[in-house]
Order: structure tokens, then sequence, then C-alpha cells
């Protein structure tokens, strides 16, 4: 689903006009994606299918694709990153359209990148996705809605989907009227308020420690505090590498998606990562999570899926080590 939330035809079985009691939603999450850097200079040159060129098909599998979008979107005449520092960067305008053409129906822009070239950058990126039809959520102006969901609807399921940042590169706090920050006393409120309409509840997270093996205590403990407070998923990304998923009780919590369209070629673990697929399914009044799934992938300007082959068992090696018992029953491949 690529555009903004709308309702999609229910689909029907048995006796004319009644409505099967079991649907689906396939949803699927990846992590860091920059369109900024060598990849906003080939969209430049108007390719611009050129990062996702390995995985539209598969894509298309999915009634909804969400990820990161770590770089904003923005005019800066040619510029995709800073001329000083290549830690400052943005995607091209037509950077938007990259993404709808994939078939991204929903991005996170609360992130440590959120405001690169300023807040006039990230009031561009929100236009940008709105003109090319790509949801977005977690970000805003002054403030306000900031911990407003976006919800979706397709299939007769709701929806409800956060983000939050728990970095900026920034030391003035004042980016928190623009971007939502990574604060319970403000999210858990929204996400009980959003409880009384939505069936499932996704919260997206930007925090913890580049690099490191495993999650922190402070992902951990942010994690549980909103699955807990009435999220159904959460999903994890910044340190750019995978991690475990734990499940408990029919939660989930995916700690890090690592890169997807991003490329650090100087260590293994960002160089691989894998996209998190779930069956969101609605069994009369219930709705659940019905199948979980991970997708190893091999990362670079231009990500692959790895479906065979020693590449792809040592992802699968790797999640499964660092995850749950509960996750590793019920995962499929």
């Amino acid at each position: 689903m690529s555009a903004t939330s709308r309702r999609q035809e229910e689909r029907r079985s048995g006796p004319a006009g009644s409505v099967d009691s079991l649907r689906e939603i396939r949803f699927l999450a990846v992590g860091d994606i920059n369109l900024g850097r060598h990849v906003g200079q080939v969209i430049l040159a108007g390719d611009t299918l050129f990062p996702f060129a390995g995985v539209g098909e598969r894509f298309r599998q999915f009634d909804v694709v969400f990820g990161n979008l770590e770089s904003n979107i923005s005019d800066q005449k040619g510029r995709t990153e800073d001329p000083t520092s290549n830690m400052v960067f943005t995607a091209p305008p037509a950077a938007a359209w990259s993404l709808a053409k994939a078939g991204f129906g929903i991005v996170a822009t609360a992130n440590n990148h959120a405001l690169d070239f300023g807040e006039s950058a990230r009031a561009q990126t929100v236009r940008f996705l709105d003109s090319a039809g790509v949801v977005h959520v977690g970000t805003g102006g002054n403030g306000r809605g900031l911990y407003d969901p976006v919800v979706i609807v397709s299939k007769g399921i709701s929806i409800a989907c956060f983000a939050v940042t728990d970095l900026m590169n920034t030391t003035d706090s004042s980016w928190k009227s623009h971007v939502a920050a990574a604060d319970t006393g403000k999210l858990l409120p929204a996400i009980r308020a959003v409880r009384k309409s939505a069936d499932f509840v996704v919260v997206s997270y930007h925090g913890g420690e580049e690099y490191a093996d495993r999650p922190s205590p402070r992902t951990k403990t942010f994690a549980w505090s909103v699955l807990k407070g009435g999220a159904d998923v959460f999903l994890g990304h910044h340190p750019h590498v995978p991690y475990g998923i734990d499940m408990r009780g029919g939660k989930i919590a995916v700690y890090s998606l690592g890169n997807f369209v991003f490329k650090q070629p100087s260590r293994l673990w960002t160089r691989y990562s894998f996209a998190f697929a779930m069956t969101i399914a609605r069994n009369d009044s219930v709705v659940r999570v019905s199948r979980v799934q991970i997708m190893p992938l091999r990362v670079d300007f231009q990500p692959v899926f790895l479906t065979e082959g020693a590449e792809a068992d040592k992802v699968r090696d790797r999640v499964m080590s660092l995850s749950s018992r509960e996750f590793a029953e019920q995962c499929k491949w």
C-alpha cells in the first residue's frame, strides 16, 4: 500500500454478501535508508529506481512496507551531503518518488538525521513525501502532531504507527518541537488513546549504540515499556547492525533492523541484515500476529534479498542466536 491510509475492498468468500472471518495483512519492515550521498547523486542523474532495483519484486508480495528514512529529502541545489562533513546528508526531491515507486507504504522520519540541513529541510521532507503519496510519521512542526499516529486500514484491520527517536545530531533541545522524542510520558498516553479504536499498534524507535553486538539496556527497557503499555510490535534501528528478536506473549521486539540502503563496508554486520515480515490476522474479533519471518539481506547502495546459500545462513544464524526461544519457535523461513 503506497498511498495515504485507505481502506481496501474486503476479501469475500462463501455465500454472497458474507465476509470471510479471517483477514490477513502482510507487513514488511526494513532498516536504515540513506538516499543522500552517492545514492542521491544517482537519483539526481535520473535513475530514481536505482536504490530499490533489487527488492521491488519482493516488496510487491506485501500489503504494507515500512522503512526508516535516515536522510531527509530537500532541494540543496544539487548537493546531497555537506561539503565539510559526509555525516550531514540529504536526499534530493525525486527520492520521494523513489520510495513510492519501490512500494513503501510508510516511512519513519524520527531519527538523528531528521534536521540535517535544518528545519527547512525537515519541512521539505514532509512536503515531498506527501506529494509522492508516501505516508510518514515521527516529525511535525511547533510540537503539534508529533505523537499522533498514522493509522493504516487494510482488509478490515487498522494498524496505528508511531515513530520516535532517542538521538539527535544537536545538543539544542529545541529539536523536540519538530521531531518526536522517545519520551514514554508522551508516547504511552497516545498509545492508550489509539488502542480504543486501532486493532494493532507498531512503534518505530531510533536509538541504541552504533555497531554494538546487542541492544543496550536503555533500548530494551524502552521497548518493553511501550509493548507493555499497549503496543504490539517494536521496530528498532540506528545501530546499523542486525540484532535478535524477542517475543513474549505475542508481543514482539525487533531491536535493530540494521542497514537497508546504506553502504558501510568496513564491518561485516553493516553489510548484512534482514527484513522482518509478519502476517497480522483477524479471526473474528481477535487481531494478532499469526506468522513471523526473517528475510536475509545483503546491504549496499542496492540491497538484495538472500534466499539461500552461505550468506543467507550466516544472517539467519546470527539473528536466531540472539533471539528469544519463543521467537525462534515461531519463526518461519
